[in-house]
This record gives structure tokens, sequence and C-alpha cells, in this order.
């Protein structure tokens, strides 16, 4: 199986998460401040945890769909200016995959710890141009550390968009291009803040090695010819792809919708194995849960994707 390599080696792996007796495993309380992609990644995390009696954690999610970083920086400052701002309220707080609280700032759930772990990421859009992480990846970090500063932080790489994505056609740029840039800025902001990575893009690029996951568009497909309830064959998909909803303007209608960019259920079930295997150190083809709409053999592809990928990383 072709692995990529972590331009940053994650030297101390072996020291985040001793595992502890069966009986008592100790708990470590993890915070991912981010958006959708967040969501994303650790959307059956609690679920493969919860599924390892060796294993236990919290995980929550600080979430603003679309959010970049310098958009955490802004609403963080909004909030400190003004405690009263709507502005500075603006997250979702998700703990252990149910959301508890809207409107919330990002102190309040920084304060809502203490945490272990608090990861950050770029918005997809903005991860692959290095600019974008400047100076705000560097502010956000330092404002994590004023509410939380006994908090390691770590940088939760993102994936590249679908070969058939809208935004990539537009930027005229493939996926295999949107992933080395990426991975390249998330490994050179990672060196800077002194912070390790959790290489879940480099998951995805290592998935679509396998055939299983060799997903293209069908030849002369042509999404305009689809009649309700027709869809191409997504089965190798690691995003979600095109779908049918209702029409906001007559909830009888239904309309084709083209995302390309959020992981589908298996890109979320690898996200959750990478960041299992990153935070306890264990091996993710150990794992006994996957989610029920998935064969075991792709399950299983998947846990060896992860291993292989964290493997690679150290």
């Amino acid at each position: 199986m072709q692995i990529r390599r972590l331009l940053v080696a994650c030297l101390a792996l072996a020291t985040l998460a001793p595992v502890f007796a069966q009986d008592a495993p100790k708990k470590i309380r993890i915070l991912g401040v981010g958006n959708s992609f967040t969501q994303n990644a650790t959307t059956y995390l609690t679920s493969i945890i919860n599924s390892d009696p060796t294993v236990s954690a919290d995980v929550g999610v600080a979430y603003i769909g679309g959010c970049s970083l310098e958009r955490h920086v802004s609403v963080a400052k909004a909030y400190e200016a003004n405690p009263d701002d709507p502005k500075g309220k603006a997250y979702n707080y998700i703990l252990n995959a149910k959301t508890v609280k809207k409107g919330v700032p990002l102190k309040e759930m920084l304060l809502d710890g203490p945490w272990d772990y608090i990861t950050i990421q770029q918005v997809s859009t903005g991860s692959w141009r290095e600019e974008t992480f400047y100076p705000y990846a560097q502010e956000l970090v330092d404002y994590i550390k004023k509410y939380a500063p006994d908090a390691t932080i770590v940088i939760h790489e993102t994936w590249a968009h679908r070969i058939d994505c809208p935004r990539t056609k537009q930027w005229n740029m493939s996926p295999e291009a949107m992933y080395e840039k990426l991975h390249a800025n998330y490994a050179k902001i990672a060196g800077e803040l002194g912070a390790q990575v959790i290489p879940v893009g480099t998951a995805f690029e290592n998935a679509k090695q396998q055939p299983m996951w060799q997903y293209a568009p069908p030849a002369d497909f042509d999404s305009t010819k689809l009649v309700f309830p027709e869809l191409p064959d997504q089965s190798k998909s690691l995003h979600n792809g095109y779908s049918w909803q209702a029409d906001p303007k007559d909830k009888d209608k239904k309309v084709l919708r083209m995302d390309g960019f959020h992981a589908g259920r298996p890109g979320q079930y690898l996200g959750g194995l990478v960041w299992y295997e990153y935070f306890f150190h264990k091996d993710a083809r150990d794992v006994p849960y996957y989610p029920p709409q998935m064969t075991e053999e792709q399950a299983n592809c998947l846990r060896e994707v992860a291993h292989e990928t964290m493997a690679a990383a150290r």
C-alpha cells in the first residue's frame, strides 16, 4: 500500500495518551476549534472510542460553519471587546456528538475544561493558500492559551476536494495539487507553532490509492440530464457528492445538489480512525466499531489506511 509521509514527523506520539487498565481508563478531553470539517472528522469518533473499553474521552467541537482562522480570531476579538455583541457568540458547542448549546462564545467553551488537547484548522477554501494562515493561526493559538493554558495545541490537517467538486473546477486545480499545497501549509504552520499534525488529509490521499476508493465521474456524465431519484454511482467516494433535496421554494419538488468537499460517511469514519490512533496511540485496525451503513470490507480498508498513515507519520 502506497503511503505518503508527513513533512512534519509526529515525534511525541508515544507520549500523548498512555493506555491505562481496562477497568479504569484515564479520560482525556479534546476540543476541536473549527467548522464542518472538524465536525466531519469527529462524527464517529465518540462511537469509535466507546467501542474500545481501554480508552475514554470527551470530544468537543467549537463549530461555526465555513469558519476560517481569520474569522475565529475576529469572533474572539468581538467578544472580548463587548461580551454582549452577538458577533462574539457565533459558535455551536458539540460535546460527544451532541449539540449541547448554540450561540456560544469561544471563551465559554475554552473554560469548560480542563482540555488536554485543542485542535485548530484552516477553512478548506483557504487551506491551499499559505497567506490565509497568517497572522491568524498564531493569534488563535494565543487566544486559546489565554483561557486554556495547559492544553496541547494540535493541527488538524483537512482534505482536498473531490475531483468533480465545482470549487476545484473554478480554481482549475486537481485534488492532488490541492492536497500538496494544503499539506505543505499545514506542515509549515505546525513547525512554526511547535505543534503536531493529525494527518486526515494525508489519509484521504492514501485511501484514494486503493481501488475501493478511486472515485471518478462516469464517462460523459451530465448532471443536468438526471431525473429524480437518479444519481451517479458514488459508492467509491470519500466525499459527499450529488444528492436530491427539497426545493426551498416548493417542498413538493426535489432539486439536485452537489457538494464535493465535505466528507461523506466513509471519509468521516476515516477521519475518526485517524484521530483515534493519533490521540490514543492504538492500532486503528483493531477498532470494532464501524457505521452500520458501511460494509465490513470497506471498514477494514479504511482501518488499514488510517493505521498505515499514522505509522508513516511517526
